[in-house]
């Protein structure tokens, strides 16, 4: 919005003037005007200079520093231009009409050159005048007040903006900025309210809908951003790869690890995400925390991801404390352990708990005394022996 800068030409006819300015300076403007046309600018300019030294009255200066203006405006030196037109205001003696079109070019200038308080003040004093539409200088005043950083001031006048935009298919930037206005300013009650309004208009805006589920959790609304974003998910609004594991996180804080686990099967089995070692670290986290030993011991048991120690042992536990001990032992015994590793350690200590329950006492001792020579689990395999009533 910024880069979108329109200054307008006032144009003011000098010929309506005739009767007010000497015959002489009459003369002059008009020749300045015609080497304005000509674009002999610093000709014109000296014309200028000559004239403005000259003892002529208020109305003659600022018909002399308009034509000025106007070669200004053409090199696009925007500050002297605001310059002259200062000048002529400050002079008094054209129309209401024609100080009111200096006065619209000053707000434009002055906003293009950032200087946004004084494009607000000149706005301000145009509006419900014949210059200028109210929601053209509704908007100036908006981007002048943001770009200030004034961003209450901005809402307020954007939301203005916005009332007179109905049937504007141009008007989605403005509720955009009314948003971060609102966010800017802190006011996330606001700023949640427009975006619930953004939603119901832009329904497949992805980002929209996003910055909704942020903001409601930013307000520790948390059960309003999981609905909002599930619903997403479901409806196809958001996309599904992307916001997974934002949907599983949410659903994780909230401990509906079956429901997260679910969505993340779903996803594997439609390709949505990759099959991966990292993936599949989701899924068996979220059903051995669901505390949902059948699925978790169905992918432990044929997942090629779960064929290592850390995994094998977790089966392991699970079995023994399922009391399905054989399986326990089954699972322990045919998987090839890191030599001497603390998962090594430990499942020569589950071992000997299965065999004991099984009321196998060489198997028990063997694998006790196994047990006792990994230095991650001797202290604990003595102390389990002692409390067997064993010696190893």
């Amino acid at each position: 919005m910024k880069k979108i800068i329109l200054i307008l030409l006032v144009s003011i006819a000098v010929l309506n003037a005739k009767d007010t300015i000497k015959a002489s300076d009459y003369k002059n403007l008009q020749k300045v005007n015609k080497l304005i046309e000509q674009n002999k600018l610093s000709k014109a300019k000296n014309h200028i200079k000559i004239l403005l030294k000259k003892d002529i009255n208020n109305l003659t200066k600022s018909y002399a520093l308009q034509s000025l203006a106007n070669i200004n405006l053409k090199r696009k030196n925007y500050k002297a231009v605001a310059r002259d037109y200062e000048k002529i205001i400050s002079y008094k003696s054209l129309e209401k009409d024609d100080i009111l079109k200096i006065k619209y070019s000053l707000s434009k200038i002055y906003f293009s050159l950032e200087k946004y308080e004084k494009a607000v003040k000149y706005s301000k004093q145009l509006i419900n005048s014949k210059v200028a539409r109210n929601k053209e200088l509704y908007e100036n005043i908006a981007l002048s007040y943001y770009y200030n950083k004034k961003y209450s001031n901005s809402a307020t006048y954007t939301k203005k903006v916005l009332v007179l935009s109905k049937g504007d298919k141009n008007k989605e930037s403005w509720y955009r900025m009314l948003y971060s206005a609102y966010v800017e300013s802190k006011k996330y009650k606001l700023a949640i309210n427009t975006l619930k309004d953004m939603t119901k208009i832009y329904k497949k805006n992805e980002t929209y809908w996003m910055q909704l589920i942020s903001l409601y959790e930013r307000t520790k609304q948390k059960r309003k951003s999981l609905a909002t974003l599930e619903f997403t998910y479901k409806n196809n609004i958001v996309s599904k790869g992307k916001n997974l594991l934002y949907l599983i996180s949410i659903l994780s804080d909230y401990g509906v690890y079956n429901k997260a686990a679910k969505y993340m099967q779903k996803a594997l089995n439609e390709k949505t995400v990759k099959n991966n070692q990292k993936n599949f670290n989701i899924l068996i986290s979220l059903y051995l925390n669901a505390k949902n030993y059948d699925k978790s011991i169905k992918l432990l048991e044929n997942s090629p991801f779960a064929k290592n120690d850390k995994y094998q042992l977790i089966l392991g536990n699970i079995y023994y404390n399922q009391n399905s001990f054989k399986k326990a032992i089954s699972v322990l015994e045919k998987h090839n352990f890191k030599t001497r590793s603390k998962a090594d350690g430990k499942r020569y200590t589950l071992l000997a708990l299965s065999y004991y329950e099984l009321d196998n006492k060489p198997r028990l001792t063997k694998y006790l005394k196994k047990a006792s020579k990994n230095r991650y689990e001797k202290r604990r395999a003595k102390s389990l022996a002692r409390d067997l009533g064993f010696k190893i």
